[in-house]
Order: C-alpha cells, then structure tokens, then sequence
C-alpha cells in the first residue's frame, strides 16, 4: 500500500476515532451534568413534600383539637391521648426526616417552626387536661388566646420554606436550560467536524441532539406542574386551617345549646364596657335571670323538654333587648343581659318587660313558665365581680319575695360610717 494512501487511511482512522472519543466525552459531560441536574431538583422536590406532610400533621392536630372541644360523636375521651401522642409522634418522624436536607437559612426557620410547635403541642396537652377534667371555658379560653395567635406564624414559617425551596427548584431548571444550551453547541460542533468524515455520524448528531432537548423540555414541563400543583395545595390547606381557627373562636365563644353568647364571652363584653365606663363615664348595668323552680320542669317534663325551654326563652329574651345590649348564657338556667350607655332608672322597665313577655308566651308541652330579675348599674369605684354579686342578691330577693319579679340593686357604700 502507498504511503499516501496509507496516511490518509491512518489520518481518516485517527478523524473517526477522535470524533468517536469527543463524542464519548460529550455524551457523558452532558449526561452527568442532566444527573447532577435531576439530584438536585428530586432533592428540593422531597423537601417540599416533607414540609407538605408536616402542614398536613399540623392541620389533622387542629381538627382533632376542634373534635375535642366540639364534643364530636366520633370522638372518644379514652383515645385523646393516643392520638394526640401519634400526631406528636408523626411530626417528629417528618422533622427528622427534613432538617438533615435543609440549608442553613432555613433551618433557622425550622428553629423558629419547632418552637411555636412545642408551645401550641404544650398548650395543646393544657387543653385537653382541662377539657377532660370538666374546665371546657377554661379550656376554650386557651385555646383562643394562646393557641390560635401562634397558629398564624406557624404557617407563614411553612410557606416561606416552600417558598424557598421553589426558588431552588427554578435555580436548577435555569442551570438545566443552561447546560442543554451548551450541549446543543457542542453537539452543533461535532456535527459540522462530523460532515467532513460521513453524513452519518451528522445525522446521528443532530438526531441526538434533538432529542435530548425534547427530553430536557419535557421535564421542564414537569417540573412546573408539580411545583405548581403542591404549592396550590399548600395554599388550600392554609385557607382549610384559617376556616378551621375561624370557626373554633366563634365556638368557644357560643354557648352550643341556646346559640348565645358563652360565660367566656359576655366577661370580655363586660371589661370592654368597664374600660368604656372609667374612660368616658358611660354607665351600663347588667340583668340576671333566671328560670323559677326550672327543677320542677326537668323532673316533670325530662331534660329535652327542659332544653326547648331554654332555647325559645333564649329568642325570647334576644329579642326584647335593645340592639346595643348583650345577652349570653351565664349558667344553667340562669341569663345575664348587658344593657350599654344606661342609667339605673331604665333598667327596671327592660327586665319587666322580658318578664312579663316571658310569662304570656306558651312553652309547648311545658306551657307557662315565669322567671325572677336582679338589676344593677355600675358606679364609680365598683368592680366587675361586685356588680355581678348585687345583681344575683337582687335576684334571689326577688325570688324570696314569691318569684315572677324584678328588683333593682341600689348600690350602698358599706365603706362609709
């Protein structure tokens, strides 16, 4: 063989092996960066999942402590603490799992995440001691004021974690874009050098390339939805926690059998109407009722029918108050009315006339009933607890007197020689 010819063999042979070792090399720079690419988006996508889950822990927490506090017929006092421990025991499971994945910047959002999650799971345990030894206002009360505001920065601490993990995934889709650019250069590149040895390996090239862009496209598309689809879910599970809180203060503020306000509710109106009174020297007074030998309708009639009386005495007494008044269940079959902006005269004709409506209505099986008042106004230097305290003597003077009255407390500073 001719020299020439064999050098341009020898020189064709070295071409096609170069091309075939570049396009070794290319194959597997491009496919280990699309690995490195997948690994890092699979890992923002499992934090993301983990976070998810713990949203979703917290918001079964949440509804168990409603079923609890509402009294379910699901639920069941002896299981309280085995699923209040398995919640517990879920979130712990899922934390663990998260913090090893998580960056130093979110980690401190983890801290702050794990501390208001140990003081609502505290408060929690405090909630569920009181209500099952019998304290449900008490417990209520907790649940309002403690629970409920640490609630809200809980779930913004989530949602800036997911957040921060979609900026992460959208980071590594524009490193994926950005090493597919440069495939497809290198690609374009060997094609070209390609052509010169055979239009085969170009057509293999650019076969290639083609379809790992369609690849990379394609799990761009992916990619989006997924992020899209758990961050609406997300958000729903939010609003779900914010509905659920909503209606777990309207709960434990309403008493569940009369529809009005709760012993818990009618305190807060009255220090709001006190702080009023010492401020802008804006007297109100308070009513107490209650139902005469209300035992007698229970032994007669049984409970349900003691329980209709309550709740039609109750529309009744709602609507012969005055629109700026109050009205709530203090206790048993006692009611306490709040009447604002009044002066001690006017008080009288309010409870006569619940009175006297009261004893002219017919209560179904039970018929008539009739019903006792105490009435006093607040004056200067008087506490809340010593107002209601002359409203109840009143009361049971009234009852002492043959029930079916009203009396009105005059106020007597026992300070005074």
């Amino acid at each position: 063989m001719h020299h020439p010819t064999r050098f341009l063999i020898y020189g064709f042979t070295i071409v096609i092996l170069m091309m075939i070792a570049l396009a070794f090399i290319a194959f597997h720079s491009t496919s280990g960066s699309n690995r490195e690419v997948n690994l890092q988006v699979a890992h923002q996508l499992e934090k993301i999942n983990l976070i998810n889950e713990l949203s979703s822990i917290i918001h079964d927490r949440t509804r168990f402590m409603q079923s609890m506090l509402l009294h379910d017929e699901n639920f069941n006092e002896d299981d309280s603490w085995t699923n209040f421990n398995r919640l517990r025991g879920a979130y712990i499971e899922t934390h663990d799992r998260l913090v090893p994945m998580l960056a130093p910047r979110e980690r401190e959002i983890m801290g702050a995440i794990d501390r208001l999650d140990r003081d609502i799971s505290d408060l929690n345990r405090q909630v569920s001691v009181l209500f099952l030894n019998g304290s449900r206002d008490e417990a209520s009360k907790v649940l309002l004021q403690e629970v409920l505001p640490k609630t809200a920065p809980l779930l913004s601490h989530l949602a800036e974690l997911t957040q921060a993990q979609r900026m992460d995934v959208q980071k590594a889709l524009l490193v994926a874009s950005s090493d597919a650019e440069k495939s497809r250069t290198q690609i374009a590149i060997f094609s070209i050098i390609a052509v010169i040895v055979s239009v085969t390996v170009t057509f293999i090239a650019i076969w290639y390339g083609r379809k790992l862009s369609g690849q990379l496209q394609e799990m761009n598309n992916y990619l989006e939805q997924k992020i899209h689809e758990r961050t609406e879910s997300l958000l729903d599970t939010q609003k779900e926690l914010l509905e659920d809180n909503n209606e777990l203060a309207r709960m434990a503020l309403t008493d569940s059998l009369t529809g009005l306000s709760n012993r818990t509710h009618m305190n807060q109106i009255l220090r709001q109407e006190y702080a009023r009174f010492e401020r802008h020297d804006q007297r109100f007074g308070i009513i107490m009722l209650d139902i005469d030998h209300f035992k007698n309708v229970n032994d007669s009639f049984g409970h349900d029918a003691g329980d209709k009386v309550l709740k039609k005495l109750a529309q009744i007494i709602a609507s012969a108050i005055r629109t700026s008044d109050f009205v709530a269940r203090w206790g048993g079959e006692e009611f306490l009315i709040c009447c604002t902006t009044i002066e001690e005269t006017d008080l009288l004709p309010i409870a006569e006339t619940i009175r006297k409506l009261v004893a002219s209505s017919d209560f179904e099986k039970v018929k008539q009933i009739t019903t006792s008042l105490g009435c006093a106004a607040i004056v200067k230097g008087e506490s809340i607890s010593d107002l209601i305290k002359r409203s109840d003597i009143a009361l049971y003077e009234a009852k002492n007197n043959g029930r079916n009255q009203s009396i009105v407390s005059e106020f007597t500073d026992i300070s005074l020689p």
